[in-house]
């Protein structure tokens, strides 16, 4: 007898940790039925009993189970205390499993509500899983005195909704609810820093400040019902408590994952209920989080390969691997049972690999398979002529995939959600759907409110339930399934289109972020529109569109900036300087260049948008049907303007996330605001502009050119630049033939009735060249004209050549210098340096004059005065009125000289050296004020 005790104890434990199978156990409760603790208690002790029996639930049984247990309390009373535990569960309550909307269906809480205590701060918390969404769900709600809205908590599919002392806050969902799935919620207010908390599955989603201002007080709570019949709750409901406190993040997450089950001090969940029209089962504590797991099959007759594959993926589900011959076995065990008649569906079903494209390769997709198929005995065996595979009790042989039809079993790992794409459906409960098999070979797809899809007469049809209508019928098709992108003949009005039409719509298995092809296959939406095929079919490429017009899109009308009337709408000027040539000649400037204007457009709408503007190119056909701003060039040569042809290119920068969907299209479209993304149109110019040199510094000047810009396509009440994000960038080399280049910037101004910019360049004069080939040379010039001062006074012939060649090359200089310059009114400084050059080299000259009179002067050149010159065996005598030559003689010869050379001595002695000097000293006197004037005039300009 002790030796069945473990057994009892494993038997408890198993009680505690599964669910109850057999929901046909739940005690139904009609009108006026309570149910507290001790019905808790009957449910739990009746399900644990037929636990224990085997499931029998035979009386005879359980009587011998109890007479047992009564012996053992003697002598154990540990194990009554675990079998006590095993007994308790959790109630669950169920609202209108028929999905029939109904203000019949609630549940009123037994528990006592003192209307005088007043709750500052409360946590609202209860666990859930939804059939339908009829307008809303509302699952709890506190009256006082008939006043509702006290505390109440609403579900929908995105959003969720505390009502504090009647203030709704609507809460965004990071992730969309499920139907058929149990979700945990929970809301908490705390008065200290009025923050409105929403927990969703123990995880906080929202965080909200907001002032309640009133306390919450209430004498009646309920469940599952709203005001009116659209707002009750179709689902499973449980642990439904509240508490006078916000819980802590810690305490949500245990009662979320299943580790408490905490109760509330307000209102608990245990305290019972009042049920009305609902039924009630108890389960487990650790069910609500084993949330399905496993697969899920559907089961098909025999069709082609490409035709089962297309079903399962459009499922969102497989073809099983071949792999594991357990798992077959296990399928075709359940075929038999499913396929009573189809005795082809006992053996013959399609794998998912494939040798298609590599004879010896088998993938699943485009993945090649890292275990082996369990094939069947030499197999396979069918060359290039058999890439399919078909499984049998024996294993797997490879067919032909083309003339070859075998049953399909499609495996489901989790639970799966379709959505109808291109209905305008406002409500995203509206949108979705789930797949049900009744049937074998035939679909059912419920949705999350009022419609369903369904075959009717071999026929796929949209109806909604509520109003019991057919909304479309869809057109044959080939596969003559409802899954991906198919024609419907509308029956009702749908997206403003009358019935009678055809209307595309696409049923898509795909989760969010996804794009679906044409056969219903997936892929990441970011690979949409990317300019490479990623879906089988290639549709992942097509339709493309960026721009949405409104109906009222007038192009020659420019947008608005903002609401205001009065303001003009910002363009963004964007010039990159890319090449630049200066001609001083012409006094001009040639400059290559990239210029983009980017403005935003409020009528528009964009679509598809990558973050990589480079994806984001309008087509030109597009572009001609677009708004554009014009921008004249003042001061070119010519009349130039920005232009719109065939390398112009227009693109929209994505600034913000999709604002949404577009619930019209049949397709996953993302929509973009115009007024919070731009559009930029660019394009590169070759422009030449004047630009009026100012040489007066040459070749020591510094220049600033500009383009000058004006918007001509509207007037600046309508178009201006915009002076905080308009910038100019120079990315050609910064050192020209003469110039070097400096930072552009743009100057705003002017009194123009149109929006002006100047993009000034400046530039500073390279003056090697100068230096190197004017000032250098002239320098030396003037060295060498200097030097001729110290020649010996009596050579003036070689002191006047020297000088005379030295003015010479200077004055040629000048003029190359000068032919080289344009022709100005003014003076620049390099003709003032060659001018003093020149000056300075004609004041030598002078001087060598002066210094020759004085010399002849010195040496007696007046009447009787005799000038002695040796020459070869001949002395010159002359006289101031006549000159006489006598050749002498060799005796005489040594006379003569001694006269000649007393003559010299006395001549030499003379001369007015004060005369010399001061010539010498006078021209670098000269050339030194000169310069003291004029390197300090140009560094100060």
């Amino acid at each position: 007898m002790n030796a069945r005790i473990p057994d009892l104890l494993q038997e408890c434990v198993r009680c505690r940790r599964s669910a109850p199978t057999d929901r046909q156990l739940a005690t139904q409760a009609t009108s006026g039925k309570t149910f507290g603790h001790n019905a808790f208690y009957i449910y739990q002790e009746s399900h644990w009993a037929r636990s224990l029996t085997g499931g029998r639930g035979e009386k005879k049984e359980m009587s011998g189970f109890k007479t047992h247990l009564l012996q053992y309390l003697l002598v154990l009373l540990t194990t009554a205390s675990l079998i006590h535990r095993c007994v308790d569960g959790i109630t669950v309550l169920r609202f209108q499993e028929d999905r029939v909307a109904s203000l019949e269906t609630t549940a009123w809480y037994k528990g006592h509500l003192d209307p005088e205590r007043k709750l500052y701060s409360v946590s609202l918390c209860g666990r859930f899983s939804l059939f339908t969404i009829h307008a809303w769900a509302t699952f709890f709600m506190l009256t006082n005195n008939g006043k509702d809205h006290i505390l109440e908590g609403d579900i929908w599919v995105e959003r969720v909704r505390p009502v504090f002392a009647r203030n709704w806050n609507f809460q965004i969902l990071k992730e969309k609810l499920w139907v058929y799935r149990w979700h945990h919620l929970c809301f908490t207010y705390d008065d200290k820093n009025h923050m409105i908390r929403t927990y969703v599955d123990g995880r906080q989603t929202n965080e909200q400040q907001y002032d309640v201002k009133r306390y919450m007080a209430g004498d009646r709570a309920k469940l599952g019902q709203g005001a009116e019949a659209q707002r009750s709750l179709s689902g499973d409901l449980t642990q439904v408590n509240v508490w006078d406190r916000p819980l802590t993040d810690d305490e949500i997450r245990r009662i979320a994952n299943c580790i408490v089950d905490l109760q509330g001090n307000y209102i608990s969940w245990d305290n019972g209920w009042t049920l009305q029209n609902i039924s009630s089962y108890q389960t487990s504590l650790a069910t609500f989080c084993q949330q399905e797991t496993g697969p899920t099959y559907f089961w098909f007759a025999s069709i082609p390969y490409k035709t089962a594959t297309y079903l399962c993926q459009s499922l969102g589900s497989h073809l099983p691997s071949g792999t594991n011959m357990t798992e077959v076995w296990a399928m075709l065990n359940v075929s038999q049972k499913i396929f009573p008649t189809d005795h082809s569906c006992y053996r013959d079903y399609w794998i998912s690999p494939n040798d298609i494209d590599e004879e010896g390769v088998w993938k699943i997709g485009k993945t090649p398979l890292d275990v082996n198929i369990t094939w069947a005995l030499q197999e396979p065996n069918g060359l290039q002529y058999e890439n399919c595979g078909s499984v049998m009790h024996y294993g797997v042989s490879d067919v032909d995939c083309f003339t070859n039809s075998r049953c399909v079993v499609c495996t489901i790992s989790d639970h799966q959600r379709a959505s109808l794409l291109g209905t305008c459906e406002a409500e995203i409960r509206n949108v979705y759907f789930t797949p049900f098999q009744y049937e074998k070979s035939e679909l059912v797809f419920v949705g999350y409110g009022e419609y369903y899809i369904t075959r009717n007469n071999r026929t796929w049809t949209w109806v909604n339930v509520v109003k019991n209508t057919t909304i479309a019928i869809m057109e044959d098709n080939e596969p003559d399934f409802p899954m991906g992108r198919r024609w419907w003949r509308l029956e009702h009005t749908v997206c403003e289109q009358k019935p009678g039409g055809r209307r595309r719509l696409l049923l898509s298995p795909c989760p969010p972020n996804h794009f679906t092809c044409d056969d219903a296959t997936c892929i990441p939406l970011v690979q949409r529109c990317d300019l490479k095929y990623d879906c089988r079919d290639n549709t992942d490429e097509m339709g493309c569109h960026l721009v949405s017009f409104p109906k009222d899109y007038q192009k020659h009308l420019p947008p608005r900036g903002g609401n205001d009337d009065e303001v003009g709408l910002p363009i963004v000027l964007t010039v990159n300087v890319e090449a630049l040539n200066i001609h001083t000649m012409n006094m001009n400037m040639e400059v290559s260049y990239r210029l983009d204007l980017t403005w935003t457009d409020n009528r528009l709408v964009y679509q598809n948008l990558k973050v990589n503007a480079t994806l984001n190119i309008l087509p030109m056909a597009t572009v001609k049907e677009l708004w554009a701003p014009q921008v004249g060039f003042v001061n070119a040569i010519g009349s130039h303007h920005t232009l719109l042809d065939g390398d112009t290119t227009m693109q929209v920068d994505r600034h913000t996330d999709t604002m949404g969907r577009d619930d019209a299209a049949a397709e996953e479209v993302e929509l973009f605001s115009g007024e919070e993304n731009a559009l930029t149109i660019y394009r590169k110019y070759g422009t030449v502009f004047l630009c009026n040199l100012d040489l007066s510094l040459y070749p020591f000047d510094t220049q600033e050119c500009f383009m000058h810009l004006k918007i001509t396509t509207a007037p600046k009440n309508f178009l201006v630049f915009d002076s905080l994000l308009s910038n100019v960038t120079y990315s050609a080399s910064k050192f020209l033939l003469e110039y070097q280049v400096g930072n552009p910037y743009p100057a705003y101004g002017g009194k123009d009735t149109y929006s002006e910019v100047w993009v000034r360049i400046p530039l500073t004069r390279r003056y090697g060249y100068a230096i190197l080939n004017i000032y250098l040379p002239t320098l030396v010039l003037l060295i060498v004209s200097y030097i001729t001062l110290f020649f010996r006074p009596k050579i003036f012939d070689t002191r006047m050549m020297a000088a005379l060649t030295v003015q010479l090359v200077i004055a040629t200089l000048f003029s190359q210098v000068s032919s080289s310059l344009p022709k100005t009114a003014y003076f620049k400084m390099v003709d003032v340096w060659l001018i003093f050059c020149i000056g300075i080299t004609f004041l030598t000259i002078i001087f060598h004059l002066v210094v020759d009179i004085v010399v002849n002067k010195s040496q007696g050149d007046h009447p009787g005065v005799f000038r002695c010159t040796p020459l070869a065996n001949q002395v010159n005598v002359q006289e101031a009125n006549a000159t006489k030559t006598t050749d002498t003689k060799n005796n005489n010869n040594t006379r003569r000289k001694s006269t000649c050379n007393l003559l010299a001595k006395y001549s030499n002695n003379s001369v007015d050296k004060n005369v010399v000097l001061f010539t010498k000293l006078a021209v670098p006197t000269v050339f030194f004020f000169f310069n003291v004037i004029y390197w300090p005039y140009i560094l100060t300009h």
